[in-house]
């Protein structure tokens, strides 16, 4: 799924440190071990655990929530296990 945030969407880290959700270009979830993958748009991968993972997909859905790009963003939200 592609989502529109502006230039700066910021999501602060329980860990300490912000990450700008407008650098991600894709989100991989492996919901056993709730790791979360994110590829930055420089292509780097960086790895997220625990409660800095859960803050990043609660701020992602909160960018897709706000995204008026697509019609129903329940379609994109199913148990898809990657975000674009």
């Amino acid at each position: 799924m592609i989502i529109s945030v502006p230039t700066i969407f910021s999501c602060k880290l329980p860990s300490g440190g912000w990450v700008n959700l407008a650098q991600i270009r894709q989100i991989e979830i492996d919901p056993p071990t709730g790791v979360v993958i994110t590829t930055w748009v420089n292509g780097e991968k960086q790895r997220f655990d625990g409660e800095n993972a859960t803050a990043i997909l609660q701020t992602w859905e909160q960018a897709a929530q706000r995204c008026t790009c697509h019609g129903n963003r329940d379609e994109y939200f199913d148990d898809e296990e990657v975000y674009e």
